[in-house]
């Protein structure tokens, strides 16, 4: 009873005493007559597995999803909290990748996350992307695509089940490099003892956690091809002497074909709602008529802004006279000529021109972005309000935008062309 005498002479030098009534004890391979008289010492009351440290649970045995109900609970309250907010798609990726990930990173740090739980947790957050509650809804874009990098189409939503594996190759990392710590050192004692993290085979005496680091260990060999390459890999991960969850998350994460205008639709030159709806658009991921008449819903597909075609993305972005007029107005703005090209074809040719810093660039990026977000918004007014403004208003507010961004990122040494470009 060395830990009760311990707590006992903690209690007489601190004044700090053990809650009886709140403590208690947990017992693995005890025989009923120890257990009974440690019981009797103590005075403390006996436990059961599960229960929870830090909020994560602790187990002997496997973690079921059940055990994970806290999580999702603290995952719904959160989203029904925002759900009273009017939110834009950029507003909720950045709650979704911080608030959501900071709720579920603790958890992903000990041992997988059961595929059950992860699926539950994507769910919940595409609903609320798309609906801002956690009703289902049409949804034109799939989850895994939006968590891909923006270079490949993406919102750079951190993929749960990716990180979760990241977070343990860092475990692998720790107990490779045998660094300072009562855990691994334990590991090391007790799971390692005369091999390696490397050489070890599952066996049914581990623990989940352990269980989830060997598998994580064996998907980094298979995905690599040898341990050796693993273990160089691993090490390549590592940063000024720490190892970077980031590094090793692109190796579990999706991987996507990298679109070649992606670059043109984000940036510092580039509102985050902008960028995103454009993004949507580009892709033909947006709800027009006639895409939500391949899911059931009939409405009479015409354009709200001609009132003559039928609406589709290529249409609205600028193939319609309404949306054409604006784009230019906007193009002559800019001392550029006049055409007639669809969004895809706008965004190629600027890709042609290269990633160039000028703020020429900027002025054409931006403006390019916020009219495909202004289109779409002044769509969605008449629609659902029916409200209805001409195109020059739109210029005059996108005109409007778009000089406070370039103003705001222009340089000492180029304001005054900037400020002279700009009103001209």
């Amino acid at each position: 009873m060395s830990v009760k005498s311990t707590l006992d002479r903690f209690a007489l030098n601190s004044g700090l005493s053990a809650n009886l009534e709140k403590t208690e004890i947990y017992f693995g391979g005890v025989s009923a007559p120890v257990k009974q008289l440690i019981l009797e010492k103590s005075s403390f009351v006996e436990g059961s597995f599960p229960f929870r440290y830090l909020g994560a649970p602790l187990n002997t045995s496997r973690n079921t999803a059940d055990m994970y109900s806290g999580l999702l609970s603290k995952i719904m309250s959160a989203i029904q909290h925002w759900s009273v907010n009017l939110l834009t798609y950029a507003g909720k990726i950045q709650l979704l990748n911080s608030v959501i990930f900071g709720l579920h990173s603790y958890w992903c740090s000990s041992s997988l996350l059961p595929k059950l739980v992860v699926n539950q947790i994507n769910k919940l957050c595409r609903n609320f992307f798309w609906s801002s509650d956690n009703r289902h809804r049409h949804v034109f874009k799939s989850w895994s695509s939006m968590c891909l990098p923006r270079h490949e189409g993406g919102f750079d939503i951190r993929e749960i089940l990716a990180w979760n594996k990241a977070l343990l190759a860092k475990l692998i990392w720790n107990i490779d490099h045998r660094n300072d710590g009562v855990w691994v050192n334990w590991i090391h004692s007790y799971y390692l003892h005369r091999t390696s993290i490397w050489d070890v085979l599952p066996s049914g005496t581990h623990s989940d956690s352990f269980r989830s680091i060997l598998k994580v260990r064996d998907l980094c060999i298979a995905a690599l091809g040898d341990v050796q390459t693993a273990q160089f890999w691993l090490r390549s991960c590592t940063i000024h002497g720490r190892f970077s969850v980031s590094h090793a998350y692109e190796l579990f994460r999706s991987h996507g074909a990298p679109l070649p205008w992606a670059h043109v639709l984000h940036g510092k030159s580039i509102t985050p709602s902008h960028g995103l709806i454009s993004t949507l658009a580009a892709q033909h991921k947006l709800p027009t008529i006639d895409l939500l008449s391949l899911r059931g819903i009939h409405i009479v597909n015409r354009c709200s802004l001609s009132k003559t075609h039928n609406e589709t993305h290529r249409h609205l972005f600028f193939k319609c006279p309404f949306s054409n007029i604006v784009w230019c107005t906007l193009l002559s703005w800019m001392k550029l000529p006049q055409r007639s090209y669809d969004l895809i074809t706008e965004l190629y040719w600027t890709h042609r021109r290269g990633s160039r810093k000028h703020w020429k660039t900027i002025w054409y990026r931006g403006s390019l972005s916020a009219a495909v977000y202004y289109i779409w918004a002044e769509r969605n007014i008449r629609i659902f309000e029916g409200k209805e403004r001409a195109p020059d208003q739109i210029v005059k507010t996108i005109k409007y935008v778009v000089a406070i961004r370039c103003l705001a990122l222009a340089s000492n040494s180029n304001y005054d062309v900037v400020v002279d470009s700009l009103n001209s």
